[in-house]
């Protein structure tokens, strides 16, 4: 016990290694505060009787949901100590301060009570952290038309996709609210308007010409010349009407009777 009489140790610290818990010991920390030049060694309580996580930026442990929290209420913590004045630092995880400093005791037990009846410290950050993933996400899963930005998306949305594993992105939804649908061959977005009916892009409607017929790419270059995109049913039509490829489509009479 007298190696730890020259650290002074706040109520948490204390409380939780006394906890009978598998846990650090008073011994630990006094050990730890020696090794970082305090005369203190506290640990703040994340509001469940845990010492508060501190947040690893170099590595991903939980999914976003977990994840968001734990750095939201990292940096609070840690802004909060520093502008008292009272040094902080990562120990097994966990957020620990100097408790030799009078003023980081209030600190501590602020953020406690906080936590003990609110899961966040800072919900203007945790929105802005969950903005940030929702995008990245958005950026990683599709590829977007020039011009829209995964902001822009998920501004169409009803709420935003904040965590990739337990939430649902409906982007189709979205880019519909902004005039856009995927090409019925390809998975490329166009501009299609309010009514997308079965629209195809320029180059998947190109590949419908037969041999050296210019049915198609003539039709394909008015359409491309009004920015429209034409459908499925509109190059049935133009084909079945063409005397080179009627017969080279539908050799058995199929268009005749709308196949």
């Amino acid at each position: 016990m007298g190696a730890i009489l020259d650290v002074k140790f706040n109520e948490f610290a204390s409380e939780y290694a006394g906890s009978g818990r598998y846990t650090p010991d008073l011994d630990d920390m006094a050990d730890a505060a020696r090794d970082m030049c305090w005369a203190g060694f506290g640990i703040v309580d994340d509001g469940t009787g845990e010492p508060l996580q501190d947040w690893d930026s170099r590595g991903y442990y939980n999914c976003d949901c977990s994840e968001n929290l734990i750095r939201v209420n990292a940096e609070a913590a840690h802004s909060a100590f520093k502008a008292a004045g009272v040094e902080t630092h990562e120990w097994n995880g966990w957020i620990v301060w100097d408790a030799s400093n009078r003023a980081g005791h209030e600190i501590a037990h602020s953020i406690g009570r906080g936590l003990g009846g609110y899961p966040s410290l800072d919900d203007e950050r945790l929105s802005e952290l969950e903005w940030d993933k929702a995008c990245a996400m958005i950026a990683d899963l599709y590829t977007l038309p020039e011009g829209v930005e995964p902001d822009d998306v998920i501004r169409e949305m009803p709420e935003v996709p904040h965590c990739s594993n337990c939430s649902s992105c409906d982007v189709e939804d979205a880019m519909a609210s902004l005039q856009y649908s995927q090409c019925m061959d390809c998975d490329t977005w166009i501009k299609t308007g309010e009514y997308p009916c079965d629209r195809v892009c320029y180059d998947c409607a190109d590949r419908g010409q037969e041999g050296d017929c210019e049915c198609i790419p003539e039709y394909v270059n008015t359409m491309r010349h009004m920015s429209l995109y034409p459908t499925v049913a509109d190059l049935r039509e133009i084909q079945r009407g063409c005397e080179v490829c009627y017969p080279i489509r539908w050799p058995h009479g199929g268009a005749k009777l709308g196949i």
